[in-house]
């Protein structure tokens, strides 16, 4: 679910500065916070958005993708998303 609010602002991806890792709004895994995605529980200075907003912009920035994010979006597309 995107989030058009700060510091969020309508961005797809979203870092999480502590974790170094990126969220995919798109494929977000709402579970419970220690099973899921915690994208809604990320304190605001924890928030790092990426220029271009996209896995490219993430990636160069030394982010890597959130497990949960990824695994849903290769279900989405039929890929195995491995063990």
């Amino acid at each position: 679910m995107i989030r058009f609010h700060a510091p969020f602002d309508g961005k797809r991806f979203v870092g999480n500065k502590k974790r170094r890792i990126y969220h995919d709004s798109v494929f977000e895994v709402v579970l419970p916070r220690s099973r899921g995605c915690s994208i809604d529980g990320l304190p605001p200075e924890d928030v790092q958005t990426f220029d271009p907003d996209s896995m490219v912009g993430a990636m160069e920035q030394g982010y890597s993708p959130c497990p949960y994010c990824l695994q849903a979006e290769r279900s989405k597309e039929g890929i195995d998303a491995g063990p």
